[in-house]
């Protein structure tokens, strides 16, 4: 069996279920699901005649089966963080949304993974959307209209694909391309395509952004590397790493600063699976892991920082280090990982993706990402939790234990990864023998955080929180209103007027005439 049915089985129950009945059901569905993943044997197939095609239901290989790991294990983390917070609609839909996330990495066919595709665009915007809130209203119709345009082009470009293969097999495309890659990266947030990302993450409830942020984006890179990996996409991986760390730089808002960096780490895999050979490979899937963990880890953190002092700008923190200790070492232990500080498991999926690339602009590229990566969470972890305050922010109320166990085990699998590295041999086949710990990798991955210790004492003044103009430039909403001016015109043209039409039929007819005459 899929283990995503398990997800949308266990929906059903819990729309009907209780409270406390419900937090147990859906605590036992991760863990159960968790265990089934963890049985399956690669190689393993199932298959279902559907019309004239095969329809691969189940297909099991070390990458599938490592990724959907690590989502049952979040879909687990974030439950039980959410136990004191989420409602009956939360649970259903994102019951929905992992199992169709959980479902897609084991389909071995075009069909069904459009569907699943199109389950998890349709259950995450009614996570997203809200009319409590006119700002999230607006957003979560964004979110979709912007997913709809990726789901029209994915499937067009199978339609081109099976016309041009006769399959429907889930493999490397050869026809399409254009179109797999636009709604490709629609989902992952590739830069230019981004703008649904950081105005949505940054304005639902703070429980439903760390969901969100270990899901959509990491299926687009699965996708990536299903359908496009022959692709060599480095330097363009190499654009969302640097822009999308850029644009995380000049925020306050803490979630809109992680939902940037979701781009940015979204394009260190890009450039990874563009590499094309194994340790490239075995990075990207790992720094996709490893995003989950420390990304989602860190939104948890500020989930509890919205949560205590009903605050979340860097403007209006600092000094959580005295009132939230337990919260501060999450925060560290998840920036220090992000930063790739050797010992923990950043470091270990960094590595790798610089090992497998040998193109020195793109190491250059990776290397100033890393710097700018390093001085965000520096901004974040100094003036939010350290820099103190004349007044010190209220704390308003404590953490659920809920919260602070999640977390907690989040932490424990980002220190492990770390520290024993190779536990992640089972699932890769590596080229020859990485020493992750030899003293010229500790000194190559301290480079870029010593340079942005640096930066941030000579540009602190720069570099600390204040008030600015949120302006993110964003080009689609003037393409909106080109495509309404032009409906409207359209509209005072054909405005039912029988004599009009008839006349406009015949010119045309008149004209093929003679064009077909001379």
């Amino acid at each position: 069996m899929n283990p995503g049915v398990i997800y949308f089985f266990s929906a059903i129950i819990l729309y009907f279920s209780k409270d406390r009945l419900r937090q147990a059901i859906s605590v036992l569905t991760s863990i159960f699901a968790l265990i089934i993943i963890y049985k399956l044997s690669p190689d393993q197939q199932i298959a279902l005649p559907f019309l004239d095609f095969n329809l691969v239901l189940l297909k099991v290989d070390y990458i599938s089966k490592l990724i959907a790991l690590i989502f049952s294990f979040f879909a687990l983390c974030s439950t039980i963080y959410a136990l004191k917070l989420a409602d009956k609609k939360y649970y259903l839909l994102a019951n929905i949304y992992i199992g169709s996330s959980i479902a897609i990495l084991f389909v071995g066919d075009l069909f069904s993974f459009y569907v699943l595709w199109e389950m998890m665009t349709i259950s995450s915007y009614f996570l997203i959307f809200t009319n409590k809130k006119p700002i999230t209203k607006q957003t979560s119709y964004y979110y979709f209209m912007m997913h709809m345009v990726g789901a029209i082009s994915l499937l067009w470009a199978i339609l081109l694909q099976y016309n041009g293969t006769g399959s429907i097999l889930l493999a490397n495309v050869d026809y399409g391309i254009p179109f797999f890659l636009l709604a490709v990266g629609i989902k992952l947030a590739f830069i230019g395509l981004h703008t649904w990302l950081p105005q949505n993450y940054a304005n639902v409830p703070f429980y439903i952004s760390v969901l969100l942020s270990a899901y959509t984006t990491k299926v687009g890179v699965y996708a990536l590397y299903r359908l496009l990996g022959g692709i060599n996409l480095g330097y363009a991986g190499i654009i969302t790493a640097i822009v999308g760390v850029f644009l995380a730089l000049r925020q306050t808002q803490v979630r809109k600063l992680l939902s940037y960096h979701i781009i940015s780490q979204i394009g260190y895999m890009i450039t990874a699976i563009g590499a094309g050979n194994s340790l490239g490979l075995a990075g990207g899937v790992l720094h996709l892991i490893n995003n989950i963990l420390y990304k989602g880890l860190l939104f948890m953190v500020i989930g509890v920082v919205i949560y205590t002092t009903e605050k979340e700008d860097l403007i209006d923190l600092g000094g959580l280090f005295k009132r939230l200790p337990i919260i501060t070492f999450y925060a560290l232990v998840a920036a220090l990982s992000i930063a790739g500080v050797p010992f923990f498991s950043g470091h270990v999926s960094k590595l790798l993706i610089k090992k497998g690339i040998y193109d020195p602009i793109l190491r250059w590229g990776l290397y100033i990402a890393g710097i700018g990566t390093a001085l965000s969470f520096l901004k974040v972890i100094y003036f939010a939790f350290f820099k103190g305050r004349e007044e010190e922010v209220e704390i308003k109320r404590r953490p659920p234990k809920s919260m602070l166990l999640s977390m907690g085990m989040i932490t424990a699998l980002i220190i492990l990864i770390g520290v024993k590295p190779s536990i992640i041999k089972i699932f890769f086949d590596f080229e020859y023998e990485v020493k992750f710990y030899s003293l010229h990798y500790i000194w190559k991955s301290l480079q870029p955080i010593i340079l942005a210790l640096i930066i941030f004492k000579l540009a602190h003044d720069l570099i600390e929180p204040h008030p600015h103009q949120e302006n993110d430039f964003d080009i689609y909403p003037y393409f909106g209103k080109v495509i309404n001016y032009l409906s409207m015109k359209l509209s005072e043209l054909h405005n039912g007027d029988l004599s009009r039409y008839m006349l406009w039929l015949i010119s045309t007819l008149i004209f093929l005439l003679v064009k077909f005459l001379i």
